[in-house]
């Protein structure tokens, strides 16, 4: 019987999801707690309030390169590193992050409580305050992204051999497609701009 490998997500390397997952934090996550609390109902407080903290609890648990990763792109500090490192990645590194089932249950209430107040439009104070946030930007969109990514299912011999510091090839190309296919929420543009960033990706996915 093979062992047991605790719950991870896979986690990518990678700008565009870091830039996705600090969005989520900042505007809006920090907004709404912090800003919007009283022009929001309790229950939403506390929705609000609950995803925040499994926001936090999930960025604690990645490694400290994507956290750099992370504050480089909210800060614009991210053309500072080696060049040599920046040109021409091959693929984004993937990293194994247990990601406990509370958290991404927290986190996924949260985004449909969104996603219904933005429909409901200026009949929810909260799709009204969606809108001041976001500026013309569809926060929830990239909410639901950023939960797209955390929730793939990396396959066990992808996960295990991850966690060894050896990927396979061809199953690391496979996965950051998937990975791509998330973070573009179905537009063409978005995935091709994307995956031109790994020009190996192409080639090794047909």
């Amino acid at each position: 019987m093979e062992p047991e490998i605790p719950p991870h997500t896979l986690v990518p390397e990678d700008p565009v999801f870091a830039s996705t997952f600090r969005t989520v934090e900042e505007p809006l996550l920090h907004s709404l707690h912090y800003w919007y609390r009283g022009e929001i109902s309790e229950g939403q407080v506390d929705v609000v309030d609950t995803a925040y903290s499994s926001y936090g609890t999930v960025l604690r648990a990645f490694p400290l390169r994507l956290r750099r990763l992370i504050w480089e792109c909210h800060s614009g500090q991210d053309d500072q590193g080696d060049p040599g490192e920046c040109a021409d990645p091959p693929l984004p590194r993937l990293h194994p992050v247990a990601i406990g089932a509370a958290d991404l249950d927290a986190l996924d209430r949260c985004c449909r409580m969104l996603r219904n107040a933005r429909q409901e439009g200026t009949a929810n104070p909260l799709g009204e305050i969606l809108e001041e946030i976001g500026g013309g930007i569809d926060l929830v969109e990239t909410f639901s992204r950023m939960l797209r990514v955390l929730s793939l299912r990396a396959p066990r011999e992808l996960l295990t051999t991850s966690m060894n510091g050896r990927t396979p090839l061809r199953e690391h190309h496979l996965y950051c497609a998937e990975v791509i296919r998330a973070l573009s929420g179905g537009d063409a543009f978005q995935r091709r701009a994307h995956q031109a960033f790994y020009p190996a990706l192409d080639s090794a996915t047909h």
